[in-house]
């Protein structure tokens, strides 16, 4: 199941191809904003903390969990968190999870959680990204992650030590946005879904 999920996710020459066409260099008009104001962030809990009171287990995303467009749920963890704790890390559908360190070539990866297990949290390394969707779709933020300038804008913000590159919530809150209108975001949206209803038809037939 998780192989199947995980190419049913996994970003495809197709999607960046429509992306450019719909995207790239087509409205010189479009807004700009910083992702501060157009989404809500949080980091996530921390391991190994003291925790006070009852505890219940929950499932969380991992780092290894995260990957370039796409969820790796080949291995799910769990964590002891209180009530509070969970209310306040709870993942919601279509909320966008991102990494804040690894490879350069790797920062700023980040993908869509379309469908949260049961009160599933998300640990200290990674973003939680949830966007204003009156102006922004997480597929097309998806794969703006991916695009030219949000990963100039990593490369020069992040702070890099022997090949690892890692971002703060500050510059993460800062990464300047260019937002489509929404109509064109949605045909984007729709695409994505048939191209990935396709392949996945496929892999069933295979």
């Amino acid at each position: 199941r998780s192989a199947t999920r995980n190419i049913f996710h996994r970003n495809s020459d197709r999607f960046k191809s429509r992306f450019n066409e719909l995207f790239i260099n087509k409205n010189q008009n479009d807004k700009e904003s910083l992702l501060k104001d157009v989404a809500s962030l949080m980091s996530g809990i921390t391991k190994g903390r003291r925790i006070k009171g009852p505890t219940i287990t929950v499932p969380y995303m991992a780092v290894s969990n995260v990957k370039d467009g796409y969820l790796d749920l080949s291995t799910i963890k769990t964590i002891e968190a209180s009530e509070q704790e969970v209310e306040k890390y709870r993942l919601l559908p279509n909320d966008v999870l991102m990494t804040e360190g690894g490879d350069p070539d790797k920062l700023g990866r980040g993908c869509v959680i379309e469908t949260p297990l049961h009160n599933c949290i998300h640990q200290n390394h990674i973003f939680r990204v949830r966007l204003n969707n009156r102006l922004l779709t997480p597929t097309y933020f998806q794969f703006y992650l991916q695009d030219k300038k949000a990963r100039e804008y990593f490369l020069r913000s992040a702070k890099q030590t022997t090949g690892i590159a890692s971002l703060n919530m500050t510059q993460l809150r800062n990464l300047p946005v260019i937002i489509p209108p929404i109509g064109q975001q949605l045909v984007f949206e729709e695409d994505v879904q048939v191209i990935n209803k396709s392949k996945f038809i496929c892999l069933i037939n295979a």
